[in-house]
């Protein structure tokens, strides 16, 4: 049969992140289905993803802290990928970067 193969499903953490939405969307022109985790889906600043994901079947939203297992856990479900870009505070509360990654 011509039935398609269904697309490979990745998980992007952070998805409202800048260098993450860019990921998304080069996966979703790539052809593959992408799982991206937001803390916080009503956040101004995912609206392009929020009207993205409205665009795209193959792009699906999950509302999900990074310290969230079980809400990570859904959002992991199905995928052979992840893409871990989410920080356990928001950017914009990260005084020193460097004590932020050595403290993790």
């Amino acid at each position: 049969g011509g039935k398609m193969a269904p697309p490979r499903r990745v998980c992007v953490t952070g998805g409202g992140g800048f260098i993450a939405s860019w990921l998304v969307k080069l996966l979703l022109s790539r052809g593959y289905a992408v799982h991206a985790t937001l803390r916080d889906p009503c956040d101004p600043k995912n609206v392009h993803l929020k009207q993205m994901g409205e665009v795209r079947e193959n792009l699906h939203l999950f509302k999900a802290d990074v310290l969230d297992y079980d809400a990570l856990t859904r959002a992991f479900e199905g995928c052979e990928g992840v893409f871990h870009l989410a920080t356990p505070v928001p950017e914009d509360k990260i005084v020193d970067p460097e004590a932020g990654v050595l403290s993790n």
